[in-house]
């Protein structure tokens, strides 16, 4: 018993450290975004003139108010919109489930801080958040340099909406203030490497989706993996002391090589567990695999810059090189 008591506490220290090229100075870094909350605005306009007010708005948000705003059938959208019950609930909730600004923009301007460090030349993202109406399928949307973010889906795991929306559990888990950096900038990353991300096989989708992984390590270094991952800590205990097993599994069951998506996404997306065997198993523990051989990778090949290890679309050269075997 003591044995194991031990191992676990050995876990939960391992999973809560990058490794030490993670860990940098960012002073000569440090950045400050452009911050626009389109809730608040919106939602404290005067609507008896509401082309007048969208005119004072527009020129802040072109995101949302484009130039066919003054549209009759625009402006009859936006007023239903802002009448709407269940927006209007989620706007008056906003005060009870954020409250602040204040951390959300100070992790975020961290992991930015980050990422002016490893890509000086790059322009930093405009951050907007609005009220999505429970859009679910995309709490976070990146267009060019923008970044959307659906705020009502950061209410909390147990948000009353999102059972009344019948939101299945192992998504709305996800719905946590804590979660926001990760999934920003996880989002950043899949939309600027959409290219060198995708494959054909599992084993290719889990090293260029573990590539994300460890990009979202390099902006969060400091931060323990189960936030990053989105894993209770029982999950990523499990995710560490299952990683031989899990990929003796995966190659067992010929899974590794699978072109069948079909077949072999629960191992990548988000679900309740890959296992019905061992309900600790979390969905997207194939990414876990995936970050795991990057992670040996890089440290097998110092050299390579993150740079060029997000653009290589080698996934074979990337797995040989990594020397992987858990």
């Amino acid at each position: 018993m003591k044995n194991v008591v031990i191992f676990f506490l050995f876990i939960i220290l391992f999973i809560s450290c990058s490794e030490p090229s993670l860990i940098i100075d960012v002073s000569k870094s440090k950045s400050k975004l452009d911050f626009r909350h389109y809730e608040q605005d919106l939602f404290n306009i005067n609507t008896e003139n509401l082309e007048t007010s969208l005119d004072q708005l527009a020129p802040k948000y072109p995101v949302f108010i484009n130039g066919e705003y003054k549209d009759p059938t625009k402006l009859l959208e936006l007023n239903d919109y802002l009448n709407n019950e269940l927006n209007i609930k989620l706007f008056s909730d906003w005060n009870s489930k954020i409250g602040s600004y204040d951390k959300i923009k100070e992790k975020l301007n961290h992991a930015f801080s980050h990422y002016k460090h490893y890509f000086p030349k790059d322009s930093l993202p405009v951050i907007y958040t609005y009220i999505s109406s429970v859009n679910y399928t995309t709490p976070v949307v990146v267009k060019n340099n923008e970044i959307l973010i659906g705020i009502d889906l950061f209410y909390g795991e147990d948000y009353e909406i999102y059972s009344q929306d019948r939101i299945p559990k192992y998504l709305s888990k996800n719905y946590k203030k804590e979660y926001i950096t990760p999934i920003v900038i996880r989002s950043f990353a899949k939309n600027k490497y959409s290219e060198s991300i995708h494959g054909e096989t599992l084993l290719e989708n889990m090293i260029g989706l573990g590539k994300i992984e460890y990009f979202v390590e390099a902006m969060m270094p400091n931060v323990m993996d189960s936030i990053r991952f989105q894993f209770t800590t029982r999950q990523m205990i499990w995710c560490y002391s299952h990683e031989k097993s899990f990929w003796k599994h995966l190659a067992l069951k010929e899974h590794l090589f699978s072109k069948d998506y079909r077949n072999y996404k629960k191992f990548i997306q988000h679900g309740p567990f890959v296992s019905s065997v061992e309900r600790e198993s979390p969905g997207r523990a194939g990414i876990f695999i995936g970050y795991r051989i990057i992670k040996e990778y890089m440290d097998n090949n110092p050299e390579v810059t993150l740079n060029e290890l997000m653009t290589n679309k080698d996934f074979t050269t990337i797995f040989r090189d990594s020397k992987y075997n858990p």
